[in-house]
């Protein structure tokens, strides 16, 4: 959840803007039912919201908090972590993901050679 309006205009635009957690929810909720035509899981997705912020610099949006200390147990089965390195480069202290969860994968979508040849100091970021 980006809490910052400031942050949710820079991600989404300023046409796209959520006052709270709850209305974002039920914006995807919405398009996941009449754009997506998934009604299904418009009604059975289970939505986590975790405090975030976006660092301007980086482009990245980094978490306020424990994530792991969000999910009950009883729901810590298998964890489906998008753009894991995120989730871990500034991470507070808790159960580790692996600790929390009987099974973990990670999908990466950032090429990051070419990220970092984009960057300031590209030549000194990326292997040659």
């Amino acid at each position: 959840w980006l809490e910052r309006q400031s942050d949710q205009e820079q991600i989404y635009g300023s046409k796209s803007l959520f006052e709270t957690p709850e209305a974002q929810e039920t914006f995807i909720r919405n398009w996941l039912r009449k754009t997506a035509n998934m009604a299904e899981a418009s009604e059975n997705l289970n939505i986590r919201w975790y405090t975030a912020w976006q660092n301007v610099a980086e482009n990245s949006v980094y978490s306020m908090g424990d994530i792991t200390a969000l999910i009950p147990e009883d729901e810590a089965d298998i964890c489906v972590l998008e753009e894991p390195e995120h989730l871990n480069w500034y991470r507070a202290p808790g159960e580790s993901w692996t600790t929390k969860f009987k099974h973990v994968v990670g999908i990466v979508h950032t090429n990051y050679f070419v990220y970092a040849q984009e960057q300031p100091a590209a030549l000194v970021r990326a292997p040659s």
